[in-house]
């Protein structure tokens, strides 16, 4: 293959429909399949950095974007333990002339729709919802996918962005998602719930033993999301459900009450069981593994260190 000019997408998430845009921005035609009845997105919040908003910059939405994220002052770590400050990072102006863009946070269903709404205006995207891939074909100059329907659609590339148990990936590797063990909560509460010492401008991460907590705002500070990690006692199964505070409580016990008031606050949360894979060590010449690769980007911080405040350098 000597020029790329059709590709499929198999996911509709945030990665999914961001590889669509990009590629049909490049003149490339576009078919994205999507399993679930509609396109959307789950979850709470997201933060961005400089790198991302240079990305959403480069498919045409970074105005976008920025209109519908908050824009923090700083991010802090603190201890979780005696509520001592470990780290505070300035996020504003001269955060933003150093690295080139701003940091923030946005809710994952308003930085979705920034990136969908581009996507249903751009006339070199098709899409279809309800189609679940069960079979892929190659050949040395394209690639075919067909549905549990019989259905089937041929491109010169394949882009697997259909998440943890992506048939793209089990097409390729054969190999199971691992359960890492680690147990993530989540639950957005109110601005006006939020206990007044906490309603900070800024990502909060609260580090102790085996365990953290995060808090920022979204949507204009109107609501704040909140993050609570563990890792496990039990044998965990991967997947997404309705949690329990009392669950929660049970990990949080030792932990000072300036961030234990958080957990009081969220009527319902969504507890997700994580799991990864592992990096993948060749390539398929017509198909990419993109969002079907998860891979655990946080570790259990205990801090002793010394509190220090870091202020962007002028350049």
């Amino acid at each position: 293959m000597t020029h790329v000019t059709s590709a499929i997408i198999v996911g509709g998430g945030i990665g999914g429909a961001a590889t669509a845009l990009s590629l049909a921005r490049q003149g490339i035609k576009v078919m994205l399949l999507e399993k679930a009845h509609e396109i959307g997105e789950i979850g709470a919040g997201i933060q961005l950095g400089p790198n991302a908003f240079s990305a959403l910059d480069s498919l045409g939405v970074g105005d976008v974007a920025r209109q519908r994220a908050v824009f923090t002052d700083h991010i802090t770590m603190m201890d979780a333990v005696n509520a001592e400050e470990v780290v505070c990072i300035e996020t504003g102006q001269a955060f933003r002339d150093h690295f080139g863009g701003p940091y923030a946070v946005i809710h994952r269903v308003d930085i979705h729709a920034t990136v969908w709404e581009a996507v249903l205006t751009h006339p070199g995207v098709e899409y279809r919802t309800s189609t679940h891939i069960v079979d892929i074909r190659q050949t040395p100059d394209d690639v075919t996918v067909f549905d549990e329907q019989g259905n089937s659609w041929t491109a010169d590339i394949l882009v697997g962005c259909d998440g943890v148990k992506s048939v793209v990936r089990q097409s390729l590797l054969g190999d199971a998602p691992r359960v890492t063990g680690h147990v993530v909560y989540r639950a957005v509460i109110d601005c006006d719930d939020m206990p007044d010492d906490l309603r900070i401008n800024a990502p909060v991460l609260w580090a102790g033993p085996h365990c953290h907590l995060v808090h920022y705002p979204l949507r204009g500070g109107q609501q704040y999301n909140l993050v609570v990690t563990f890792h496990s006692r039990q044998q965990e199964e991967w997947g997404v459900k309705d949690g329990s505070k009392e669950e929660v409580l049970s990990y949080f016990a030792g932990i000072h009450p300036r961030p234990r008031q958080m957990l009081d606050k969220p009527t319902s949360w969504r507890r997700w069981s994580t799991a990864d894979r592992e990096p993948v060590a060749k390539w398929e010449p017509s198909v990419s593994l993109w969002w079907a690769t998860p891979r655990i980007r946080w570790r259990n911080i205990w801090p002793r260190a010394p509190v220090w405040r870091w202020k962007t350098p002028s350049r």
